[in-house]
């Protein structure tokens, strides 16, 4: 009978619980800072497979974070701060995901006299923000204000296939509207004419601006969309296009990372664990909407709760049965069980990616139990390594 695993970051959120918690314990036999030890082991080139990095700024991230998380304030010998019955410790881990854009993605960006964009992408929306997001790009490229766009989604006729999963939709649904954009502004050249300000452009000379096209660097060479359509005598022009093949995974090892700070509350009489506070400090890119890409984050770090602490299924021995099969029995963070939680970002874009932005969907999971195991160990000087982390295993 296989046991429970994960359904956010399969692989890295247990495998991060792994690795990081053998790299505290072996900073603590060296007599070493857990960040210190990190730092000093940075690599130049991804270990694996040898190819450079596209965007790294980890060791940035675990410095902003230990500082505004008071890292400093830690004491190294384990079960050295306590305040009345709870001991209480502080843990670190980092976290990593790989970036990833499938293919298959494509878009169709129709512009109207008035002008509106529509932008149709077969793509679907699971509470993550990406209408919102792919709006404020598509907005940004064209020139347009926000609510001149809108996202039409969730439609297998529409153009593209771009699986929700992987952390990487963002980014196959940008590289395809990205293309749309460069296919609608090809259009709109062709419609200006001779007797345009832009006559003579080509699609990489110009960039939207206030509700129209203008040359890169000439902001006076500039003419609206209105005024390009209304001379060709059209109501609207349409521009569909794919997205290029995801060709920068091949020379660039990419990813998003993390630091993880965790202040752990242990209870020397009863053994009950609380996580006290939480900082996750990334390196992601660029944070293209930072609304939606905090929520993405603490919803990571809370289900990075539940995965130290208190989920597991329960399966009766003699027959294979579920013991706990519904939310009455297994456990999920509630909100008494969730502390306050901060995140900061670095916000460096990545030149080798689109937009220059790495996901945020599944990084906030990894990297939590480690950083949680690894703050219980600094309260109590107990190691655990089997999650979750219960009471019955820190009596």
């Amino acid at each position: 009978m296989l046991a429970n695993t994960f359904m956010r970051a399969p692989g890295e959120a247990v495998g991060t619980f792994a690795l990081e918690c053998a790299v505290d314990e072996l900073a603590e036999q060296l007599e070493i800072d857990p960040i210190e030890l990190r730092i000093r082991n940075e690599p130049d080139r991804d270990p694996t497979s040898g190819l450079p990095f596209s965007s790294r700024h980890i060791v940035e991230a675990y410095r902003s974070g230990a500082e505004r998380f008071g890292w400093s304030e830690r004491n190294a010998r384990p079960g050295a701060r306590r305040e009345g019955e709870w001991l209480i410790g502080l843990g670190c881990a980092t976290a990593t995901y790989p970036y990833y854009r499938m293919p298959g993605g494509a878009a169709r960006i129709t512009l109207t006299k008035d002008g509106h964009a529509t932008v149709e992408v077969a793509a679907h929306e699971m509470g993550m923000g990406t209408a919102t997001t792919q709006t404020m790009v598509t907005a940004e490229r064209l020139g347009l204000p926000m609510e001149q766009v809108t996202l039409a989604y969730g439609d297998s006729s529409l153009p593209g296939l771009v699986l929700a999963g992987g952390s990487q939709q963002t980014a196959s649904i940008g590289a395809a509207v990205i293309a749309a954009q460069r296919a609608l502004v090809t259009e709109l050249l062709k419609l200006a004419g001779n007797h345009s300000p832009l006559a003579g452009l080509e699609p990489d000379e110009v960039g939207g601006r206030d509700g129209g096209l203008c040359k890169l660097g000439e902001p006076e060479r500039c003419e609206s969309y209105a005024s390009i359509l209304a001379r060709a005598r059209r109501d609207a022009v349409s521009a569909q296009a794919s997205a290029s093949q995801p060709l920068e995974m091949q020379h660039w090892s990419m990813h998003s990372f993390g630091a993880m700070f965790c202040e752990a509350r242990v209870n020397a009489v009863t053994g009950e664990a609380r996580v006290g506070r939480f900082l996750g400090s990334f390196d992601c890119g660029r944070i293209l909407n930072p609304k939606t890409a905090a929520s993405q984050f603490r919803g990571g770090i809370i289900m990075g709760l539940g995965l130290a602490l208190m989920e597991e299924t329960q399966f009766d021995e003699r027959n294979g049965r579920i013991m706990n099969p519904s939310l009455a029995e297994y456990h999920v963070p509630v909100h008494m069980d969730v502390p306050k939680i901060d995140v900061i970002w670095t916000d460096i874009p990545d030149p080798h990616a689109r937009m220059g932005a790495h996901g945020v969907g599944e990084i906030g999971i990894t990297g939590v139990g480690a950083a949680i195991a690894n703050a219980i160990h600094n309260a109590t000087g107990k190691r655990i390594r089997d999650l979750p982390i219960t009471l019955d295993k820190l009596l």
